[in-house]
């Protein structure tokens, strides 16, 4: 086949042009202290009256949904797309998990529920792990259970409710909040919400009777034992009368009699708990004849386990006097203290139990490790010692459930669910502290961040984490080391030189690395705010923009280290006000400008914070001066671009949540946006602002990444981000190169963005001699972005002619061996030259008004981010020139997100 040169298929175009008008464009349209996390939270969640209203996360989801629908008629998201985000893991480290349900029919397909991150499923046995959805309504998984008759009906109850927090809201008891029941009926292939469910804020069980599946009973906080017998599309409520504003944490049918039922019950002060039973199906209850009626306090939790071997016998676990074992062999009538003196550590938040289906004398006890019986309870060995990326199960276990081919024998498998997620001891009878155990993390991104950090030199992520340390990521790999212990917070890289990083554990613990976070060491000489009461559970730390040797830290007082790098010693500049630091932010180019905000809505300012006794200026004194909302501030960003221009993000189920002030803090206004493209009203936890362009700002909230291409009046977001997820910090990475987002999420890892933005550059000459030449510009509401329609708008086309065409090449210096730009005099377009190489050419009919338009489909394919291509337009205008046709000047541009 003969190619035609690019000077005759040039010239074939140009005839072409003038041979026939074009057709209209067709266009293709586990923590170190549990309670002090959950107490963290919710002060993060209430309003200025100290309060959480009813349905407040139902509401912000609906707020989020309308922003989803409205973005559709406005895709601009500042530079966010699907192919933008990159989940960095980590894929060695998953975060907590309460509930563990495995295929009878196929051992190795494993279902684990992450508290925060949603439920992940595993058909190797544990060695790989995919998401089973991104996009529920809530993906905060308590409980998982299989229909025992057809295991491909499976119900998930959401929300997590062990917590011990009745004594300050008895409207939150929880890390994150559920929204009902989700129920499959093809193996979680799909998934539908419960309808009659929606209101219940944590599910922490669901059992299936033996003899019927329609009937079910579930156990709540708030709201006690529900029961169905639909299969879950009614329900009522069932056990009322025994206790006060019920909760329960567990329910259990007898697994060979479907007439009998055990639970747990306990009123809404968590003052006692109680052991209940039924002999009617879930429908009537009465309280346990001895023993375990009532046991006292908040911590007394108890876990329930039949003994399949043995009709009637049920074990009891609960957290009173220590950690206490109970054995009953009525059915949970009566109760027989087991355990003596034996204190095995069980609480409200760390308590499982399993009974050996084929021995009822080997039982299982789990609280901050695990615990094996084989003598029915009586004594106990420690069968694990582990911490975080340990062969042995995380500190903290939550769940103990055995591969349902367990016969006592040639199978002994049983695995275990953690604040470090899955494990599994291949015989349970040898497994001890050190050996016997596995780790089954691997892809299983679940891990709950409560901060991160980034810089492209090396590509590292460092971030903190709930009960699994302060974590490092390099690169591709997904793979994290242990930078420091604890319950990681907040993360600080030095801009000039990444081998210098700080971070924190819990209660301002501040450490730092001199190797890039291969390992660190704590400083805090000095820093009396270390510890419980005189800091946030996760405090601010922030590193001077201006000079990486000066380093701040919040807790009680301000305080300062003039020598990170190499010193320990702190001094307090800013004296203790009644209300811890929630919130620090330091000026770039003004060092001396410096904001603190407070758990109670105040905020200060400094001008010479850099002297040894700054002097502090009220902006919000909750009193005469009260511009902003009396909730959490609970980040403070200046903008990168102008020391005057700050923003603050406030907590608290209310809105507005986000607002600026241009002069310094003196004055604010806010800018959440409007319905239907307005910031939810839900808790807003980290902003970042866009170092090249401060109209574009990015916004971490309970319910996910928002983002804004006009300085917050109006916002984004949609289903293609990280997931429904928790986002607590999103900030841009230091060094050079395309820019970065790094957001922490709680629940799905940390993840990635390069912030690619289209680009259209024009270039060359249009004809010369002529007063309105045409002109190429790109559709400001289509620009060139991956899987979009990009949209080119000719103007000053000659009226009346039948048609345009645009010009598309992927060179602007070459063709075919002949150099750009092109004079195109000899082919009769005098002063006429042409800017692109021209691999593609579109054609448009010209309006009255002479404009033309043009659609290019862009692919979604990730290879093409950053390609440049080049356009031009050849019009029509008779008596011009020779040729009658005219050209634009050139546009070049680069395709993004």
């Amino acid at each position: 086949m003969k190619v035609a040169s690019p000077r005759s298929a040039l010239l074939l175009l140009l005839l072409s042009a003038c041979a026939a008008p074009p057709a209209p464009e067709e266009r293709e349209v586990a923590p170190e202290f549990p309670n002090a996390a959950a107490l963290w939270r919710l002060e993060r969640y209430r309003d200025e009256r100290g309060e959480i209203p009813d349905r407040a996360w139902e509401r912000a989801l609906r707020e989020r949904a309308a922003v989803i629908q409205a973005a559709a008629a406005q895709p601009e998201n500042a530079g966010l797309s699907p192919l933008a985000w990159t989940s960095r893991g980590p894929s060695n480290v998953a975060g907590r998990a309460r509930s563990i349900a495995i295929d009878p029919r196929n051992t190795q397909r494993i279902w684990v529920g992450a508290v925060s991150g949603g439920l992940w499923k595993s058909d190797d046995g544990g060695a790989t792990w995919s998401q089973t959805n991104d996009w529920w309504s809530n993906l905060s998984v308590g409980c998982v259970t299989l229909d025992p008759q057809n295991p491909d009906v499976m119900y998930v109850g959401t929300g997590e409710g062990h917590w011990s927090l009745a004594h300050l809201s008895r409207s939150v008891h929880h890390f994150v909040r559920g929204a009902g029941v989700l129920k499959s009926t093809d193996g979680g292939a799909t998934w539908t919400q419960l309808a009659s469910t929606a209101s219940w804020q944590h599910t922490t069980r669901i059992a299936i009777s033996p003899t019927s599946s329609q009937i079910l009973l579930a156990s709540r906080r708030p709201g006690g034992l529900a029961r169905s017998t639909d299969g879950g599309q009614t329900w009522t409520d069932v056990g009322g009368g025994i206790v006060t504003d019920p909760f329960s944490y567990q329910v259990l049918f007898d697994p060979a009699d479907g007439t009998k039922a055990v639970a747990h019950l306990a009123p809404g002060s968590v003052a006692t708990h109680h052991v209940i039973t039924s002999s009617d199906a879930g429908q009537t209850w009465q309280l346990a004849a001895s023993g375990l009626a009532s046991v006292s306090g908040e911590s007394s939790r108890i876990e329930l386990a039949y003994a399949r071997s043995v009709p009637g016998m049920v074990y009891a676990s609960t957290g009173a006097s220590g950690g206490k074992v109970w054995r009953s062999t009525d059915g949970g009538r009566n109760w027989t203290l087991r355990t003596g003196a034996t204190n095995l550590g069980q609480s409200y938040y760390y308590n499982a139990l399993w009974v050996d289906p084929t021995n009822a004398n080997l039982v299982v006890v789990s609280a901050l490790h695990v615990w094996r019986s084989t003598d029915g309870g009586v004594s106990f060995t420690q069968t694990t010692d582990g911490y975080i990326m340990t062969v042995d199960p995380h500190l903290d276990v939550h769940a103990v459930v055995a591969d349902p081919g367990y016969d006592g024998t040639s199978n002994r498998r049983v695995y275990v669910a953690t604040d470090g997620g899955l494990h599994v001891a291949d015989d349970i009878l040898a497994a001890a502290r050190g050996t016997g155990w596995r780790d089954l993390d691997a892809t299983m991104r679940s891990t709950q961040f409560y901060a991160a950090a980034g810089h492209t030199s090396g590509d590292v992520v460092i971030g903190g984490t709930q009960d699994n340390g302060t974590l490092r990521l390099v690169g591709a790999s997904t793979t994290a080391n242990l930078v420091f212990g604890g319950d990681g917070g907040q993360v600080q890289i030095d801009p000039t030189n990444p081998q210098y990083t700080y971070g924190e554990y819990q209660y301002l613990g501040v450490h730092r690395s001199t190797n890039g976070g291969s390992t660190a060491t704590q400083i805090t000489s000095g820093l009396s705010d270390v510890g419980s009461g005189r800091s946030n559970f996760i405090a601010p730390l922030r590193l001077d923009p201006n000079d990486p040797q000066r380093l701040y830290a919040g807790g009680r007082s301000l305080w300062r280290s003039s020598n990170p790098r190499s010193g320990t010693t702190w001094s307090s500049i800013k004296a203790d006000v009644g209300s811890l630091i929630a919130s620090i932010a330091i000026a770039p180019g003004l060092a001396d400008r410096i904001f603190v905000g407070h758990n109670d809505g105040r905020l200060y300012r400094t001008s010479n914070g850099t002297s040894a006794t700054p002097t502090w200026t009220a902006l919000d004194d909750n009193a005469g001066s009260n511009p902003l909302p009396n909730r959490v501030l609970t980040r403070l960003v200046v903008d990168p671009s102008n020391p005057s221009t700050v923003y603050a993000t406030l907590g608290g189920f209310a809105f507005p949540n986000l607002w600026r002030s241009t002069d310094a803090g003196s004055t604010w206004q806010p800018v959440s946006g409007a319905t239907p493209s307005a910031l939810p009203s839900a808790p807003l936890y980290g902003l970042a602002v866009h170092p090249d362009d401060s109209l574009v700002l990015y916004a971490a909230t309970e319910v996910g990444v928002f983002a804004s291409a006009d300085g917050g009046a109006s916002w984004t977001t949609d289903n293609d981000g990280p997931a429904n997820v928790v986002c607590e910090e999103i900030s841009f990475a230091h060094g050079a190169g395309p820019r970065r987002l790094v957001l922490a999420t709680l629940g799905r890892g940390v993840w990635t963005a390069e912030l690619r933005r289209p680009t259209a550059v024009t270039y060359g000459s249009a004809c010369a001699g002529l007063a309105n030449p045409p002109v190429l510009a790109i559709d400001p509401a289509a620009p060139a972005r991956l899987g979009r329609s990009a949209g080119f708008l000719g103007s000053s086309l000659r009226v009346g002619t039948p048609g345009a065409w645009l010009m598309l090449g992927l060179s602007n210096s070459s063709w075919g061996g002949i150099p750009l730009p092109l004079p195109l005099d000899p082919l009769g377009l005098t002063g006429c030259e042409l800017g692109t190489s021209i691999e593609l050419s579109l054609s448009a009919p010209v309006d009255g008004a002479g404009g033309s338009r043009w659609d290019l489909a862009l692919p979604a394919d990730a290879l093409l981010l950053g390609a440049a291509f080049y356009g031009q337009i050849l019009g029509m205008d008779p008596g011009t020139n020779a040729a009658g046709l005219v050209t634009s000047r050139s546009l070049a541009l680069t395709i993004g997100y």
